[in-house]
């Protein structure tokens, strides 16, 4: 068994073909909160207590990055966030349903096809 302790998640780095673009997305559509922009990079925090950064890293490959990974993200209200980046004209692979196990979730698409989950704790 392992002798340290793993803390937190603390950021999650995300490889993207076009960073304005991405930026634009990230900033503008889905309102994260930009922390630093420097030398090919922007940095994002999310969260409201424990936040986590979120790193846009622009790389050299022109074609979209493999979608071997996913993110959750947990929403107030998934159906506002859904007519919100539809108005932007964000691709949405899901409309917001309810699931069995106390969620209600809906998956769109950013600018390097990346999908990205949001959910609504539901009673």
């Amino acid at each position: 068994m392992a002798q340290f302790k793993v803390k937190k998640l603390n950021s999650i780095v995300i490889h993207v073909t076009n960073l304005d673009a991405s930026y634009h997305f990230y900033k503008h559509v889905l309102g994260f909160s930009e922390e630093i922009r420097d030398a090919g990079m922007v940095w994002f925090s999310i969260g409201e207590e424990e936040k986590t950064t979120i790193l846009l890293h622009s790389s050299d490959k022109t074609e979209p990055v493999d979608y071997g990974i996913s993110f959750d993200i947990l929403v107030d209200d998934v159906d506002l966030l859904i007519e919100t980046v539809k108005q932007a004209g964000t691709t949405i692979l899901q409309e917001p349903i309810n699931r069995e196990w106390g969620v209600r979730e809906a998956i769109i698409a950013d600018p390097d096809g990346y999908k990205l989950w949001f959910i609504q704790t539901i009673q």
